[in-house]
Parts: structure tokens; C-alpha cells; sequence
């Protein structure tokens, strides 16, 4: 924690893996959706059949649990904008980390927006790629909040309803499906054979469970924070204050991916358009896949962050439409 901070968690639960980062080619934060925990990338490597694919290619990973999940303290305070860039400056500074990449899944993609665009530009400073893996970035300006995404609709209505109501709901929605999946068998019939094994399905459970700790307030906060219309950047710039999305996003001057799944029905291929012809500097990986696009093309990505941050294959900036 910090005293000059006042949003930032008390505690935060960090993990690491892959390799030292003294041996690794680089180091990578990873923000993953919700339901997610620190503990979730040992699923990443069950997919691919590696005991650890982030060893395999030699990263350095590190995931922390977002406020209210997991380990990490609850702070009714937090915002995410100006406080996560400030967690993960934190938790780069106590770990000696001098340059990283960032990769946010689902609902962890406003977390790396929130990183890119940083109010206080020192605290990433250090970042020098980036990776949307099905993210969700703003959602107003994206278009996923808008009648042609009925389900984005509804997810930003019930998001800006109070945390202390929506939480234990979507805690009782996570313990019914958890019992389903769980109690009654129905994981193994529903999920590829590389998760059925004992070790995989341990594992969800633990993500699940720390997604939900605190009677799910930590989970209603992310989504509040990240799903809600009330949340969002201005539609336009303020004078003196927050600028709008297409304004910041606009200034964003490090290399991105956009890995987007065609036949995805939770983040629609729209808002990673919008993102193409926003931010400057994007490298669009728009290919056959769902919501879990990640855990089927985890090597893929994996390798094209990796080159990003060794300055192979970087995006050229894009040429500005003329007016």
C-alpha cells in the first residue's frame, strides 16, 4: 500500500511465473476478466500442455488480483483510471521490474486502457507493449454499450447498480454455476479434455473461489468499474480535467495487439474495430474464435508480445485520415 494513495489496496496478492526475471526475455502483467484470480495462468498452461507455458517461453509473468479478489484488500476508494497504473507501478517497483508488457483479457482490457492512458503518465511509463486479448476498453465510446449489443446494455444497467447489491448476486450466479459445474460432473463434460484432469479443475475452482471472496464485492467493482456507462471517459474532452476516449486512446504510443474472436458474442468485433482506428500504433489479429479465443491460441500470442517488446515486427504508426 501507499499513504500518498488513498484508492490503492491496503494488501495485494501478486504471483509469479514463468521464469526469474534476471532470465527471462521479458516480463509480462497480466490482467485477466471476471471471473479471474492470481492463480488463473496455471489454467493457461494446462491448455497448452506445458507444466508452465510461460517457463516454456521464457517470460516472466506476473498476475495480481484486482481489489476485493483473491488476496487483495477491498477499497471502496479505488478507481480504476487512476488507481490501477498505480498498483501495478507498485508491485513493478517491489519486484525491481524496469520495462514490461501488459495483456488484459475480457474485463481486464480496461485495465490495460487504464494503464496506456494513465492520468499520472509516470506511474507506466515503463510499459512498452501492449495486448487486448478480447477486451472491453470504453464502453461507451467502443459502441458496447448500445442497442445493437442488447447484452452490453444490460451489463452496464445492472454494473451501475451499488457494489453491496450486485455483488452478492453475482456471487450466488458464480456458486450455483460452480455447483453445477462441480458438484454435479457437469465440468467434465463441458470443458476441452486438457482441464478435466484433477490438478486443472482444482485450479478453477480456486480462481472461482477468489473471484468471489467478500460475498463478490470485488467482482461487482471490476465489472462497475469496467462495464459501467457511469465509468466511462467523457463523450468529450473536459477542460482542465478527464479527456474523452477517442482523445486518450488517441495518444496511446506504444505497440498493440488486438486479438479478437470473429464468432465472439460477449466483446463484439465492432468495439476492436474502434480500437484499430483509434490508437495509432495496432497490430489486428481478428480470427476465428470465441470469448476464450485466449486459452486456444495462448502460444500465439504470447509469441507476438514477446516480439513486440523486443522491437521485432512493431506496428508502424498509422497514417492520420485526412480531414
Amino acid at each position: 500500500s501507499h499513504p500518498n494513495f488513498p484508492g490503492v489496496p491496503a494488501q495485494v496478492k501478486v504471483t509469479e511465473w514463468g521464469v526469474a526475471p534476471a532470465e527471462a526475455r521479458c516480463t509480462v502483467f497480466y490482467f485477466g476478466g471476471m471471473p479471474t484470480s492470481a492463480e488463473e495462468p496455471a489454467l493457461h498452461s494446462f491448455m497448452t500442455g506445458y507444466a508452465d507455458i510461460y517457463r516454456e517461453k521464457q517470460i516472466h509473468l506476473v498476475a495480481i488480483d484486482k481489489p476485493g479478489m483473491g488476496g487483495t484488500a477491498f477499497n471502496y476508494n479505488f478507481a480504476m483510471r487512476r488507481d490501477w497504473p498505480r498498483v501495478v507501478s507498485l508491485v513493478a517497483d517491489h519486484l525491481g521490474v524496469e520495462s514490461y508488457g501488459i495483456m488484459g483479457m475480457s474485463n481486464g482490457g480496461p485495465h490495460v486502457m487504464a494503464c496506456l492512458t494513465a492520468e499520472d503518465a509516470s506511474t507506466c511509463s515503463r510499459v512498452r507493449a501492449a495486448a487486448m486479448v478480447v477486451g472491453a476498453s470504453d464502453v461507451r465510446a467502443s459502441g458496447y454499450f448500445s442497442a445493437s449489443h442488447p447484452s452490453g446494455i444490460f451489463e452496464g444497467c445492472f454494473n451501475s447498480l451499488p457494489v453491496y447489491l450486485t455483488g452478492p448476486l453475482i456471487a450466488a450466479g458464480v456458486g450455483v454455476s460452480s455447483w453445477l459445474f462441480f458438484a454435479l460432473g457437469f465440468w467434465e463434460s463441458s470443458v476441452p479434455e486438457a482441464l478435466r484432469a484433477a490438478a486443472a479443475k482444482e485450479a478453477a475452482r480456486t480462481t472461482l473461489r477468489d473471484a468471489m471472496a467478500g460475498w463478490g464485492t470485488g467482482a461487482a467493482l471490476d465489472c462497475q468499474q469496467g462495464l459501467s456507462p457511469l465509468y466511462a471517459r467523457p463523450s468529450r474532452d473536459k477542460d482542465g480535467g478527464e479527456l474523452s476516449a477517442k482523445t486518450a486512446f488517441s495518444a496511446i504510443d506504444v505497440p498493440v495487439a488486438l486479438w479478437y474472436g470473429r464468432q465472439d458474442g460477449t466483446v463484439p468485433l465492432k468495439t476492436a474495430e474502434w480500437l484499430r482506428d483509434t490508437i495509432p500504433r495496432t497490430t489486428e489479429h481478428f480470427i476465428d474464435g470465441t470469448h476464450a479465443l485466449y486459452f486456444f491460441n495462448t502460444e500465439a500470442v504470447l509469441d507476438d508480445l514477446v516480439a513486440k517488446l523486443g522491437g521485432e515486427s512493431e506496428a508502424k504508426p498509422k497514417p492520420k485520415p485526412k480531414p
